[in-house]
């Protein structure tokens, strides 16, 4: 089990992210999950794997009653418990919270192309102490956590999300982890909310709630 990170934040939050190296013969059979024809084979193993990190957190078969709500964000029916997915290339991120709590995910392999979109989304309100394309990963995570968060579209990148990353620990063989703030403003809406950041590999996860 291609399991290569976990983290309990506290008593009703946890993430993991998965990385995809199973076949998917291996990965359906898991739980006997059935690939959509409507969707490439890349789309069905990220579904799968979503599927499976999400029974893993919670302890039982959760699968069976997750669905998205109309703005896309996927819950599960009769239960309170928030969730957030993300996905790139070979890895699988999700987190939780048990409360219902809001919370928001983001996994991204580093790429320098991104340094040519920046200007979408980085803003000069926005604080990092990283620099180049981590910095332009970080900025665009946070930001995506955000939306997640708010979950309901129609927020501007540039206008109405703000990100301060304000801390930095060098945990070794290229692996970073910090923490900042995010600020949701939108009319006369406001909303705070804590980041975490860590780089797995080439790949930057930002979480929040």
């Amino acid at each position: 089990m291609p399991l290569i990170f976990e983290k309990t934040i506290d008593t009703a939050k946890k993430l993991a992210v998965w990385q995809i190296t199973e076949s998917d013969e291996e990965l359906f059979g898991k739980h006997a999950f059935i690939p959509s024809q409507d969707f490439s084979k890349k789309r069905n193993l990220e579904t799968a794997v979503s599927q499976i990190l999400l029974n893993y957190l919670l302890g039982y078969d959760a699968h069976l009653n997750l669905t998205k709500d109309k703005y896309g964000k996927p819950f599960l029916n009769n239960a309170t418990i928030a969730i957030s997915f993300s996905h790139s290339k070979e890895m699988v991120a999700c987190i939780i919270d048990l409360n219902g709590q809001p919370v928001g995910i983001d996994i991204e392999i580093v790429r320098e192309s991104i340094k040519g979109i920046q200007h979408k989304f980085f803003s000069s309100k926005d604080v990092t102490p990283l620099t180049e394309r981590l910095a332009a990963h970080l900025i665009w995570g946070g930001k995506e956590v955000l939306y997640k968060i708010y979950a309901k579209k129609e927020l501007d990148f540039i206008d109405h999300l703000h990100v301060n990353f304000h801390h930095i620990t060098n945990l070794g063989d290229g692996a970073i982890y910090g923490q900042g703030i995010g600020i949701i403003q939108k009319n006369d809406f406001e909303s705070n909310h804590v980041l975490f950041y860590m780089l797995i590999g080439n790949f930057m996860t930002v979480w929040g709630y």
